[in-house]
């Protein structure tokens, strides 16, 4: 696993990309924990991270939660492409 911090990492507002994701998950500027995430809803206002001793916890974005990951992220490198003619 990756260890990201706030320092090394990207904040993610949109959690619907993450599941697969190395990740640390922070309230009030202190990790709570690095982790998988393993299971996102499909509005993406709800995580379930496992960390590195198998343990699983939910985490809600509305408990002001925050998700960073590494910025070398491979879902967060990506192109827009023109379309049209």
């Amino acid at each position: 696993m990756v260890v990201t911090t706030q320092s090394t990492g990207r904040l993610i507002n949109d959690w619907t990309f993450l599941d697969g994701s190395d990740a640390e998950i922070v309230r009030e500027g202190k990790t709570v924990v690095r982790g998988i995430i393993d299971g996102v809803t499909e509005d993406g206002s709800i995580i379930w991270v496992r960390d590195n001793i198998g343990y699983r916890r939910l985490y809600e974005r509305c408990e002001h939660y925050e998700v960073w990951v590494s910025r070398g992220h491979a879902a967060l490198n990506f192109q827009v492409a023109k379309t049209g003619a």
